[in-house]
């Protein structure tokens, strides 16, 4: 293609209507992997909708009102549980009496099975709460969750005595996680939640999957998974710890914190499969631009699949294994998963023992698999498109033949690991292949490569630096069973089915002539991201006028209201990250800075204002601004159309905006530390004595209303607000 392009596609619609229909008209409907799904348009006078599903011996089940969503212009119902298939729908269009208007079924729908293989599936487990062929576990607890009811989704969770109700999926996690209930769970995520609509993550940037010990009392048996194409984690990402059998699937995780998913000590059996990684939010080292890392696996995280994931442009993608090593290997499966366009690490082995096939490699800048200390790598039946190194081994091969110290090698100056291939395809057109087996260099290769799968790599063989023996796991009597797909066929199958369902809500096609060998952060796809807007207007059931599109401890206002100005202030990576600040902030991060603490909350994290970066933002009226930064006392930087500003030994500048209009800070002379902006109106509020008070603003409707920092607010504003007439309220 000759140019990138950004496609947001709902339902597979173009163009959607937005007129109610007499009739009950399908505008869509399909079967995908365990899944039916449909869409119509809404019908005059309907109140509620009805859905029910025929096929495989099954005859009218009805299925969970909060499977149908309402959208602009169309209503949708996706159907999870089936096994492999041929289904029918039937939606009713019912009024407020219950009786119905209209009813409309689809053709036979083609549903397919959805491939359990690998380390997760060994051991008699089988993740998550569905069976092996996709329908739902037997006592199975479903629960639904959106950003209007992350917080009140109400779940029994049993302890040793008794059994208690819990409020908040935070609160369902945190009891599951005590370890008494292995019940299995199913947690459905409908829409996009973002990080401020959900109370109780963990160091605000994870859902936290956390058990009580590493034997008896693990969080065991739970699915998060998302319903249709635009289930998305906005802003967080999940941390396991001391679970086993957990199922993550068909999420879009965005703009998350340190890692997407981090697997961080003594996880068993986990799967994470069909979710669309995007970039996180960018870390304080220089490598971290694009996040930390979409899947972090170490220390006795072992026995997962990884499979039919899409990562977007990814720098780190995936760590296995602790930096201190591992007690014994980490077992681990990638399959079918699509890297398109990212940088390194699909996957980086340390004291791990993984088996690779079908994926594909789809112009990496970097490399794809780095194989270090202890590990063992069976690398079978991959495409690899433009991908300059698509193996290497620590130590030897390309990876010290191109490296300016051989001691310490391109990635890695660990020992070596030891991999084998077979039946891997390499297409490269455009980019220099840095590849060589044991037939060009007995000693100094890159993978041991061999004629039959199930020929094994000689005990003669080691790695040159450290001298391990690959430990031939894949032809061992208790090596799972699995179907590896051809790897001419691999393209076509991972695009059809990586990701999300339908290639999910956010469709993102690179420009290869560009961005096989480009290493930076695509700015074209980061906007999309940090712009972003969920899509969701209603599930069926839910209470209306709160939670999606409104975040919590942020701030609105009610339609009508005009807000005093275009943008806020507020913590500098949140500014960054958030597509509503109104703030266009180009800079590294750091965390090892200092701190600054603004109105009794610290901060550690800033944007380094080197010569590069600047800090843009449009203002409606006067306003003064206040810079808060650390360690840049006698630093320089300007503002538009102000004299250019030393940074005082306070650390803290002050200065008076004097229009409406753009706005850019920079550095003029040395690298300052930026965390905190706040803005505030420079004409008086009239507020001249506070009071504290247990009130809601809606008890003084007539009276305006400002935030801590002087702006006006409207009365859906959440967060502590003033009113003239000497009274503070708490909403």
């Amino acid at each position: 293609m000759n140019k990138m392009k950004m496609m947001l596609l709902m339902a597979a619609m173009s163009v959607l209507p937005t007129m109610k229909a007499v009739a009950l008209n399908l505008m869509s409907e399909g079967g995908w992997l365990e899944t039916a799904y449909a869409t119509w348009q809404p019908v005059e006078g309907a109140a509620s909708y009805e859905v029910s599903y025929s096929g495989e011996g099954l005859t009218n089940v009805k299925v969970d009102a909060q499977l149908v969503r309402f959208y602009d212009g169309y209503v949708r119902v996706d159907v999870p549980g089936l096994k492999a298939g041929s289904y029918t729908l039937t939606v009713k269009a019912m009024d407020a009496e219950g009786q119905q208007l209209d009813a409309a079924t689809t053709n036979a729908l083609t549903v397919k099975v959805q491939k359990r293989e690998g380390f997760a599936f060994t051991e008699g487990v089988v993740p998550g709460g569905y069976n092996l062929d996709g329908t739902v576990k037997n006592g199975a607890k479903i629960i639904y969750v959106s950003a209007k009811t992350v917080n009140t989704v109400t779940c029994e969770v049993s302890d040793s005595k008794s059994t208690a109700t819990y409020t908040g999926l935070a609160n369902i996690l945190t009891a599951y996680g005590q370890g008494y209930d292995k019940t299995p769970l199913i947690v459905r995520v409908m829409g996009t939640i973002k990080a401020a609509q959900y109370e109780g993550l963990k160091d605000g940037k994870y859902i936290n999957f956390e058990g009580k010990n590493n034997t008896t009392r693990m969080l065991e048996n739970v699915t998060l998974e998302g319903i249709g194409c635009d289930a998305t984690l906005y802003g967080y990402g999940v941390n396991m710890k001391r679970t086993k059998g957990i199922e993550l699937r068909n999420l879009g995780i965005m703009l998350y914190g340190d890692d997407a998913i981090t697997m961080d000590t003594d996880n068993f059996h986990a799967w994470v499969h069909n979710c669309d990684f995007f970039y996180g939010s960018p870390g304080p080292d220089a490598d971290q631009v694009k996040g930390d890392g979409c899947i972090d696996m170490k220390y006795r995280s072992t026995l997962a699949t990884i499979s039919y994931n899409h990562f977007f442009d990814n720098g780190k993608v995936m760590g296995c294994g602790g930096a201190t090593g591992e007690e014994t290997n980490l077992l681990l499966t990638f399959h079918h998963n699509w890297f398109d366009h990212c940088d390194s690490r699909t996957p980086r082995l340390n004291h791990t023992t993984a088996h690779v096939y079908n994926n594909y490699y789809d112009g990496m800048a970097t490399y794809s698999i780095g194989c270090t200390d202890a590990s063992n790598a069976f690398i079978e039946a991959n495409y690899f498109r433009n991908v300059q190194r698509p193996m290497m081994i620590a130590g030897q091969g390309t990876d010290t033949k191109y490296a300016s110290d051989p001691n310490k090698g391109t990635f890695s100056g660990q020992a070596g690991g030891m991999s084998k291939a077979y039946n891997n395809k390499v297409d490269n057109t455009t980019v220099e292949l840095r590849l060589q087996y044991q037939d060009t260099d007995a000693q100094q290769f890159d993978a041991w490569l061999v004629e039959n799968r199930n020929d094994k790599v000689p005990e003669t063989v080691s790695a040159v630096k450290g001298g391990h023996i690959y430990n031939n796991f894949d032809t061992a009597e208790d090596m799972y069973a699995y179907a590896a797909d051809q790897p001419d066929e691999v393209p076509a199958i991972v695009e059809a089915y990586a990701g999300r369902e339908n290639g999910g809500d956010l469709h993102w096609v690179f420009n290869n002539e560009v961005d096989d060998r480009n290493h930076d952060v695509n700015t074209e796809l980061k906007a999309a991201l940090t712009s972003y807007e969920p899509t969701l207007l209603q599930v069926q059931g839910e209470p209306e006028g709160s939670g999606e599109g409104v975040e919590g401890g942020e701030g609105g206002d009610t339609p009508g209201d005009t807000p005093t100005t275009v943008t806020k202030g507020g913590y500098v990576v949140d500014l960054m990250n958030d597509a509503n600040s109104g703030f266009t902030i180009v800079g590294g991060t750091s965390n090892s800075k200092g701190t600054v603490t603004v109105n009794d909350v610290t901060y550690n994290i800033c944007v380094k204002m080197g010569s590069s970066s600047s800090v843009t933002f449009s203002i409606s009226e006067p306003m003064v601004i206040t810079l808060y930064f650390a360690a840049s006392a006698s630093k320089r930087i300007s503002v538009t159309g102000l004299p250019e500003i030393t940074i005082p030994e306070s650390n803290t500048v002050t200065c008076t905006l004097p229009a409406a209009g753009e706005y850019t800070i920079k550095r003029t002379n040395g690298e300052s530390y930026l965390y905190y902006i706040a803005l505030s109106p420079t004409a008086s509020t009239g507020i001249d004595f506070i009071v504290n008070c247990q009130l809601s603003i809606v008890n003084c409707p007539d009276a305006p209303a400002y935030n801590l920092a002087g702006q006006k607010v409207g009365k859906n504003y959440k967060g502590i607000v003033i009113v003239n007439g000497r009274k503070k309220f708490v909403k």
